[in-house]
């Protein structure tokens, strides 16, 4: 798992390809320090050349970031996304919540049939499933709340009373119906810039730029 507050580095190809000629005897099991590496083959092998382009990277390293908690979560994807979610507020622009939003469908997909199958000594189910309504409420509650004490930091104001009542009216604006307006949400953000940490690797860098720039 990476350390708090830091993204995992991409799978390096090698151990990919480990991965991908290595033979299991019938009834064999991995190692569970093994699962994160096991999904990104399976993940490499099936839908990730199905997403856009500008949106494989960022579904890989959120599969990475989901895999090493699937555990402690007993395969609950809402209660295990609601936490994630608000780590990786403080260390991600905006877009990359844009790309969850539009990639969940396919990447939940892809965990219900993949997980159950790893082959464990002791399998993970998934057994909470996260709509695409929640989802979009969990990312908007976390910009709209990141947003709201950086408005009020700036004014001496930032008491949690009054980052909890300016969060709330900016997600009555963004949150229409049962999704985001993502357009809302970039004229919202503009003003803030995002600052990417330079003791991160350049390959996590360069994507943080990348998301920045769409």
């Amino acid at each position: 798992m990476p350390k708090q507050g830091q993204f995992a580095k991409s799978v390096r190809q090698k151990k990919l390809n480990d991965f991908k000629v290595k033979r299991h005897d019938q009834g064999a099991v991995i190692d569970e320090t093994q699962l994160t590496d096991f999904l990104t083959v399976r993940f490499a092998l099936t839908i990730k050349k199905k997403l856009p382009s500008v949106q494989r990277e960022s579904a890989q390293r959120l599969l990475q970031e989901i895999a090493p908690r699937l555990r402690n979560r007993d395969g609950r994807l809402a209660d295990l996304m609601a936490e994630l979610i608000v780590e990786l507020n403080a260390k991600t622009p905006w877009q990359f919540f844009w790309q969850i939003s539009d990639f969940w469908p396919v990447l939940q997909k892809f965990l219900q049939k993949e997980v159950p199958a790893v082959p464990l000594s002791q399998r993970i189910l998934i057994r909470q499933l996260l709509s695409q309504t929640e989802l979009e409420r969990m990312l908007g509650q976390a910009l709209t709340q990141k947003t709201a004490a950086a408005m009020l930091l700036g004014q001496g104001q930032a008491e949690a009373a009054k980052i909890n009542q300016l969060s709330g009216l900016l997600m009555a604006d963004l949150y229409q119906e049962t999704h985001l307006n993502w357009q809302k949400v970039r004229q919202l953000l503009a003003p803030f810039a995002f600052s990417i940490d330079e003791e991160l690797d350049e390959t996590t860098r360069q994507w943080l730029r990348d998301l920045t720039a769409l």
